[in-house]
């Protein structure tokens, strides 16, 4: 009797702590929901990228608007930009993307269905009320993956072999980014979903109603990027925009391309020094002149150029002198003079911003190496990447010093200074142009500034 009276307050008591652990669990705790992290708060504040692009309503001078997740910029020939917040995010779901698209033609409506499985991905065009599709086309297979990626990822991975990858690959689920009707063809552009291991080809895909044929393109110069943008500009010219995207991450591919589908022949449109070089193209339209937004900023011209560029730079503007640190938290070491500042990097109380003034010191020979092959992280697509870790330089007051007392720096290009004599080896002097101010209630909204031909 004692052993059951026994067994039965153990399990009441278990039955308690059962319930008061799921209890403790389930129920938010400040150390268990922490803020969201800094990489978040900048992406959202300096990520400022255009997704959408179209000519605007005026019936005066020829105007473009293009629209962000919370801006709308609008350009006025003759009277250039103004910048105005809105509520709500343009972009479209990529949940909505991976689903069938349905389009009208000829006073006619069609479906376009992607589709993979284990072995291939294929796109359908079925016409409303057909029991079958009036065509389907093959977008790529295994082995069409395997070819293309292995060089690309073995750059990543030297000891990769096609068998490994091959093991690991899975056949990506098309993603229809892009459509435009010209005459009796669809156009589709076509990237792919981006899960551990998935990969696609960038495709594009004609699909000729009349005919009931298509023809699948895929250039080599874009096998590894997703084609995210399409603008018909002539019968045989196609503007394409471009980028990589593997396991949850993007990065540059081609950028803008120009391609002639009858000789299957590609260009790069990529002025420099322009934000369409090395850059994410991120809306696009060719009606009439030819406008192409991109994470560094917007250009308008045409294919052959000129082109005329302007970065998009977020900003603070300060109304009055500031007190500015070179790491945030730390006692005032100057003002700033009001004016307007560009934003670097954020967290819930500070803000990093690039100055003209400057400060020297200390970084070991191999961090500046590293830091200057990222490019010290300034790029703005990679603000998207916040899965990867924005570690901060640390330049010190000395070599060897102590990293508890060195600044934090944050997407802030280094200046590497002649090495005094004297320096212990393996040591660079750097200047940074880069300061901390408190974020307090200062609102950040981006400008546009012309690049320099």
């Amino acid at each position: 009797m004692f052993h059951m009276r026994f067994h039965r307050v153990a399990l009441t008591v278990s039955l308690v702590f059962l319930v008061f652990a799921l209890l403790v669990l389930s129920s938010p705790s400040p150390s268990q929901n922490p803020p969201a992290d800094a990489a978040e708060i900048s992406r959202d504040l300096l990520y400022l990228a255009p997704t959408r692009v179209a000519p605007g309503p005026s019936t005066g001078m020829p105007e473009t608007v293009f629209s962000s997740k919370s801006y709308s910029y609008r350009y006025v020939e003759r009277e250039g930009w103004s910048v105005t917040p809105v509520a709500g995010s343009p972009a479209e779901a990529e949940s909505e993307r991976r689903g069938k698209r349905t389009f009208t033609l000829a006073g006619e409506s069609y479906t376009l269905t992607p589709f993979s499985d284990d072995d291939r991905a294929t796109l359908a065009l079925s016409r409303q009320g057909d029991p079958e599709p009036l065509v389907t086309a093959v977008l790529w297979n295994r082995e069409q993956l395997l070819a293309a990626w292995l060089p690309v990822l073995q750059r990543q991975k030297k000891a990769l072999t096609a068998a490994a990858l091959q093991q690991d690959l899975e056949v990506g689920d098309p993603i229809l980014y892009a459509i435009e009707l010209a005459g009796d063809s669809v156009w589709v552009a076509v990237g792919h979903s981006t899960g551990e291991g998935e990969l696609g080809l960038g495709t594009v895909v004609r699909f000729d109603v009349k005919s009931k044929q298509a023809r699948v393109f895929k250039p080599g110069e874009i096998a590894t990027c997703a084609v995210t943008h399409l603008s018909v500009t002539s019968p045989d010219s196609l503007l394409l925009g471009t980028r990589r995207q593997y396991e949850g991450s993007i990065s540059p591919c081609a950028g803008l391309v120009l391609f002639h589908p009858s000789s299957q022949q590609l260009e790069k449109i990529a002025p420099v020094a322009s934000p369409l070089s090395g850059a994410i193209v991120t809306a696009l339209n060719s009606t009439g002149r030819v406008w192409v937004a991109t994470d560094k900023g917007i250009c308008g011209g045409a294919p052959e150029g000129p082109w005329h560029c302007w970065r998009i730079v977020p900003t603070v503007t300060l109304k009055s002198a500031t007190q500015i640190t070179n790491k945030p938290g730390e006692k005032s070491g100057s003002e700033l003079k009001p004016g307007n500042y560009e934003v670097l990097w954020a967290n819930q109380a500070f803000l990093e911003i690039a100055t003209k003034d400057s400060y020297d010191a200390w970084l070991a020979a191999d961090d500046f190496a590293e830091a200057a092959a990222r490019n010290f992280d300034a790029e703005p697509y990679k603000l998207l990447n916040t899965s990867g870790s924005f570690s901060p330089i640390r330049p010190l007051v000395k070599p060897g010093g102590d990293a508890l007392q060195g600044t934090l720096v944050y997407r802030a290009p280094l200046e590497r200074l002649p090495t005094p004599q004297g320096t212990p080896a393996g040591w660079a002097k750097v200047r940074v142009h880069a300061g901390w101010i408190e974020r307090g209630k200062l609102e950040i909204v981006p400008k546009l500034i012309p690049i320099e031909k």
